[in-house]
């Protein structure tokens, strides 16, 4: 027998061996499976045990019944917890995409409370063209393979650095240019415009890297729409002088302003009223008194209603005024305005005298548009509106559960162009939000360092 047949023999395994080594797996797993199902009755036992002493203590239909108000919680706070998801999500999609544009080198633009949302929306589409070009590459030019210290990789991140240097700077100086524009002035701030881009031109000569005309195009247009609303501002100016002309001369007419009688008629009748339900209390010669001043109350109340009737009925020869769509989420929460009219020469003074009257914060104004049949404009929109009525009583509260976008919609369908804020400042409330929370904090630091000092010293 040769070598290679005895190491064969040697390591070729015999049929007991086999038999063995078969006889070891299946004893193997056979004692596994017993010790699982050992543990798994085990578990099942502990199981059974824990039900049969909940079953001691309720019944099964109480079980089932504190099974389901738990699934309800559960379902409640899953609900809950989706808005707020839903809210964070929008939260990041915005902050995601202002920091695209921060990375870009175009900080997001500031508009004021008195920016209307047509300019806005124009903005927006200018910077998203910007973008754009930007991300693509065609914000600013390069004519050179530069190369620094003999390395082409090292040129190419310089002119990249100088590439972006220059934008961010054209950018940053643009937004000086453009706050600093007049109506009246635009010529100016075009020639400053193209002098900057002259400037950093020569900055970029080393690398022969400029801003683009495609890109200083796109900025002349952004330039031109900031322009455009200081103008329609300016016009508005001009317009409202012929406006409280003709206020003026229907106030001249009327006498007095309606509005101060209406206030002045609702007012003393609540006092009408109290004092009524005072005398009812009252006996005697103090009852006697009571009446005496309630008939006094109610000839005053005659006679302020006639004198409202005539101001009314000469204010209906001019029935210019102002349509006023105003709302107030400290005091009513959101999506709730206030339709009005008001023939004021400064309508704001009625807007402002609304917010001082009996609510804690002062109204944010959407729309106040000068219209030529403001009591008609007013009724139509009040009708369009009635089934959301707040105080569905007291017409006299021209209260409404709807959004300034649908109220919007509204005078547009009536023919009404005018301009639209639909930001809401809220100042005064937030304001007292934040003093709140930051007295609230104030006090929790107070309270967690006391209870960290000993009872006694």
């Amino acid at each position: 027998m040769t070598m290679e047949g005895t190491a064969q023999m040697l390591y070729e395994p015999t049929q007991y061996q086999i038999i063995t080594i078969l006889l070891i797996i299946f004893t193997t797993l056979t004692l596994f499976f017993i010790y699982s199902n050992s543990k798994k009755r085990a578990q099942i036992t502990n199981e059974i045990g824990r039900i049969e002493k909940l079953l001691e203590k309720k019944s099964v239909a109480e079980i089932v019944s504190d099974l389901n108000k738990s699934f309800q919680d559960v379902q409640q706070k899953k609900s809950a917890g989706q808005s707020i998801f839903q809210q964070l999500t929008e939260s990041l999609r915005y902050n995601e995409d202002r920091l695209a544009f921060i990375d870009a080198g175009l900080l997001p633009p500031a508009f004021k409370f008195d920016d209307t949302e047509l300019l806005k929306e124009q903005i927006n589409q200018c910077r998203e063209r910007q973008l754009i070009l930007i991300l693509r590459g065609d914000a600013t030019t390069a004519y050179s393979n530069w190369t620094w210290d003999g390395s082409k990789s090292k040129g190419t991140e310089m002119v990249v650095a100088y590439q972006n240097l220059l934008l961010k700077a054209f950018n940053a100086e643009f937004d000086v240019i453009r706050k600093q524009m007049r109506h009246s002035t635009y010529e100016t701030a075009r020639k400053k415009l193209q002098r900057l881009e002259e400037q950093l031109a020569k900055l970029g000569e080393t690398t022969n890297v400029c801003i683009s005309d495609e890109y200083v195009d796109l900025k002349v247009h952004e330039l031109l729409t900031w322009h455009k609303e200081l103008e329609h501002k300016e016009e508005l100016s001009q317009q409202k002088k012929a406006q409280q002309a003709l206020l003026r001369e229907q106030a001249k007419q009327s006498g007095q302003d309606t509005e101060d009688l209406e206030d002045e008629i609702y007012y003393r009748k609540s006092d009408l009223k109290k004092a009524k339900m005072l005398a009812l209390k009252m006996h005697g010669a103090n009852a006697v008194d009571m009446g005496l001043k309630i008939s006094k109350m109610q000839k005053e109340i005659e006679r302020i209603e006639a004198k409202f009737e005539r101001a009314t009925s000469q204010a209906q020869i001019t029935r210019v005024g102002y349509i006023y769509v105003i709302s107030n989420i400290g005091s009513f929460g959101e999506g709730v305005v206030k339709i009005g009219m008001t023939r004021r020469l400064e309508p704001m003074d009625r807007v402002i005298e609304l917010g001082d009257a009996s609510v804690p914060f002062r109204f944010d104004v959407h729309t106040l548009t000068f219209v030529d049949d403001a009591p008609r404009i007013e009724r139509l929109l009040h009708q369009k509106f009635n089934g959301k009525r707040v105080n569905v009583e007291n017409y006299r509260k021209e209260f409404f559960k709807a959004t300034p976008q649908e109220v919007s919609n509204a005078m547009k369908d009536l023919g009404i162009e005018c301009d639209w804020y639909f930001d809401v400042e809220a100042k005064e409330y937030r304001e007292s939000i934040l003093i709140r929370e930051a007295i609230k904090q104030e006090h929790s630091s107070v309270n967690t360092v006391s209870s960290k000092m000993p009872e006694f010293i």
